[in-house]
């Protein structure tokens, strides 16, 4: 299992924001900009460009109550 990070939101104009914990973009080897997927609704996920239908299934279980 991947790691657990706590973040607050901070404002950007008329938007919140988190930022993204230093180890998991060293781990996707993200350089200082990137292109990401967000999935869900009461749950979010952050998939890297590749990994949004990895993503989408996990979210699926989770949403069917499998995990």
């Amino acid at each position: 299992m991947g790691s657990k990070n706590t973040r607050k939101t901070f404002i950007i104009g008329h938007s919140k924001a988190i930022t993204l914990p230093k180890s998991w973009l060293e781990y996707h080897g993200k350089e200082k900009t990137a292109e990401l997927t967000l999935l869900g609704d009461a749950i979010l996920l952050v998939a890297p460009k590749g990994l949004e239908g990895k993503a989408k299934r996990v979210l699926e279980l989770l949403e069917n109550g499998a995990v």
